[in-house]
């Protein structure tokens, strides 16, 4: 279906640049390819497709050759619906063709000659905007400039007193990095003991996920024993009703001690990234003296952010374990309520005796 279309694109413009060297102004160029788009090609002309297709003069050059074009039009077609050989109804099916005509070309011209013009002023507000851009990024770059200087200035008078501190530095800086050494054993060794909490976790989660399957499936039992008799259904509801109290009870008591401990875990946590920041603060205050000091101190902060971002981990997998366990929860009591709604049944049931258990008594 393109093909045709490509074809006629490129015949039209080989046809405008053969008119070129022809058109002796920019004008009569206009109204050419307005003839050649609308009789050769039954193409309507725009503004718009117009300037883009010959991509000459300004703006309002390819509008005013329209309407000339359109004039000439409605002048030639006025003389010949008023030839008197044709028939009444021949001229004013012809004449309201032509009005039609003209009036939707009028509007395809309004239309394009708007758009160009907004087009117009927003590439004006577009550079306007770009200038004062520059403009700013100038005076930004020029007071960089001079703060730079003025800080350099800064530097180089320090850099005397940093020479003369340097032995203490080298001393400060040795029992930094012990103290880092000792933060990184004792970080480590709360990151073991974060797992073991998780993996703690994750054995309760599971306790709990087998605990409410079993309860759901002593819920199915009770809900196909209330079908059969529904003295029995009420009973065992009852019964049922109070393990599951108990059970959400201990679930909710677990959850909670659980959120405890790792609101413990985290309040550690923070405690130690406290000290860390610290340790790092004054190792950063002795790298800037040394280069040595400053390569040691950029791998302990290497070191610091995998660790912080383990601990970021295990906080999500805490966050992930919590929200299973609401979840189990509220799966539970679905469960729970679904158990207690007895089906309607379709028919009343005629009653029977209750079977009797080995020992004489009624089964639950």
């Amino acid at each position: 279906m393109e093909a045709p279309f490509a074809t006629d694109e490129t015949r039209l413009q080989a046809d405008i640049e053969a008119l070129r060297p022809r058109c002796a102004t920019t004008q009569e160029l206009y109204r050419e390819v307005c003839a050649l788009m609308f009789f050769r090609y039954g193409i309507t002309p725009t503004a718009n497709r117009l300037y883009q297709l010959v991509r000459k003069g300004s703006m309002s050059a390819p509008a005013e050759a329209l309407n000339k074009f359109w004039a000439q039009l409605r002048e030639k077609s006025r003389v010949v619906i008023g030839h008197p050989d044709l028939p009444d109804e021949l001229k004013t099916t012809a004449g309201e063709l032509v009005a039609s005509l003209w009036k939707a070309a009028q509007a395809a011209a309004a239309e394009s000659l708007a758009a160009m013009r907004d087009e117009a002023g927003q590439q004006a507000e577009e550079a306007i905007a770009q200038a004062q851009a520059a403009r700013q990024e100038r005076d930004t770059v020029a007071e960089t400039l001079a703060a730079t200087r003025e800080r350099l200035a800064q530097e180089t008078r320090a850099t005397a007193e940093l020479r003369r501190e340097l032995a203490e530095l080298g001393a400060l800086h040795a029992n930094q990095a012990a103290k880092l050494d000792e933060a990184r054993k004792e970080l480590n060794a709360q990151h073991a003991w974060l797992n073991s909490v998780q993996r703690d976790h994750e054995v309760e989660l599971d306790k709990l996920r087998d605990r409410a399957r079993l309860d759901v499936a002593a819920a199915d039992t009770a809900r196909r024993q209330a079908e059969a008799l529904a003295e029995r259904e009420r009973t065992a509801g009852a019964r049922l009703q109070q393990v599951l109290d108990a059970e959400r009870n201990a679930a909710a008591t677990s959850a909670e001690r659980h959120r405890a401990e790792l609101r413990d875990a985290l309040s550690l946590l923070a405690d130690l990234r406290q000290q860390v920041g610290a340790l790092e603060g004054t190792a950063a205050a002795a790298a800037a003296a040394r280069d040595d000091a400053r390569q040691q101190l950029e791998r302990l902060r290497g070191d610091l952010a995998g660790a912080n971002a383990r601990v970021a981990g295990a906080e999500a997998q805490a966050l992930r374990l919590e929200a299973e366990l609401r979840h189990a929860a509220e799966l539970f009591e679905a469960r729970l309520a679904a158990a207690r709604t007895p089906p309607v049944p379709a028919v009343q049931p005629a009653p029977r005796k209750p079977a009797r258990r080995r020992g004489g008594t009624a089964t639950d």
